[in-house]
């Protein structure tokens, strides 16, 4: 008598779903290797842009309900370094339908040697915390932790000016061959590779570390100005300010060796200008909203928007790029 009721009920949300012209999309998300890609992110975005989504289950279960008929783009931002970004368009909702859609992440067409998944487990580790942010005595968000970062779940196309267009594909057609990390030289100073970050705070300074060189950047908070005659270096001058509970980081004084933003790699001049902002919404997360200005290279400013993943149980370690590295003797960029 209960299973009747039970199909009964399930037959009946069916048809209230039709008459209102929704329907859903159930799947699994998997990696290459078949392993469940636990606490990942899927998005079904629709003719109009507005995206829907869930985060999938231990299992790589997913189920995204009442969607509005139509034809949606069904995607997996990236994941670390080893997937690459998902999407599958035309995806075809119907009213009163669900549709059983899994997921398969390929690896990463430029990913890193030695990156196993770990990213994935540490991700789905940490994916479940819940709580306020903390704040510092002056009453500040704080941020000081240790955090695994992560690339832009959306990113927009970059407009370049010719010769930077002909440079990255330049460096495109010859598979990133002269990529400055793949000689032990650093890292994108835009932070936001998939990476751990550790934050320290204090009232007048913010220091990120990290494992890869130069393995650290400071900011200064106390109020000073740019110096007027910069020497131009891997990462920079920084200097912040708040605007209520969020932190303005303010970048110049690049050098032009730096290729910027993982995966893309793009070119720029010395008149980079980075701009920062982090808000802490809760314990978990800390969102990072860029902006890149370089009227030499770029048509209009570039933005990325990335989310990092609170890990207080992680810790980073001490990394020598010239020691053991066999990057260039495994990887396409020589």
């Amino acid at each position: 008598m209960k299973q009747v009721s039970l199909v009964f009920v399930m037959l009946l949300s069916a048809a209230a779903l039709a008459q209102a012209g929704r329907g859903a999309i159930v799947g699994r998300v998997t990696t290459d290797q078949n392993d469940p890609a636990p606490s990942v992110t899927v998005q079904a975005k629709d003719m109009t842009g507005k995206i829907s989504s869930v985060v999938a289950n231990k299992n790589g279960e997913f189920r995204l309900t009442n969607l509005p008929a139509g034809t949606y783009e069904i995607a997996v931002p990236q994941m670390g370094v080893r997937t690459a970004r998902f999407a599958e368009p035309n995806v075809v909702i119907e009213a009163g339908k669900t549709l059983t859609f899994n997921i398969k992440l390929m690896p990463n067409n430029f990913g890193i040697i030695g990156d196993d998944g770990g990213f994935l487990s540490i991700h789905d580790k940490y994916a479940n915390q819940k709580g306020a942010a903390p704040r510092t005595r002056d009453g500040r968000p704080d941020f000081s932790g240790v955090w695994l970062a992560n690339v832009d779940a959306n990113p927009t196309p970059v407009q370049m000016l010719p010769w930077a267009q002909q440079e990255w594909e330049r460096r495109r057609d010859r598979a990133f061959e002269g990529m400055p990390t793949s000689r032990c030289l650093p890292l994108d100073p835009t932070m936001t590779l998939p990476f751990f970050y550790k934050i320290v705070q204090t009232p007048t300074l913010l220091v990120h570390l990290f494992e890869q060189d130069p393995h650290y950047r400071q900011a200064f908070l106390d109020g000073r100005e740019h110096p007027k005659d910069l020497d131009p270096t891997w990462m920079g001058h920084t200097i912040g300010r708040w605007d209520k509970d969020t932190l303005v980081l303010d970048t110049v004084g690049l050098n032009d060796k730096s290729w910027l933003l993982q995966a893309v790699w793009l070119p720029h001049t010395e008149k980079l200008h980075i701009i920062e902002r982090y808000t802490r919404p809760d314990l978990a997360h800390l969102n990072i909203d860029v902006t890149l200005e370089d009227p030499d290279t770029f048509v209009k400013p570039v933005e990325r928007h990335v989310q990092w993943l609170f890990t207080p149980g992680e810790e980073i370690f001490e990394a020598i790029c010239a020691e053991n590295n066999k990057f260039l003797q495994y990887s396409a960029v020589k």
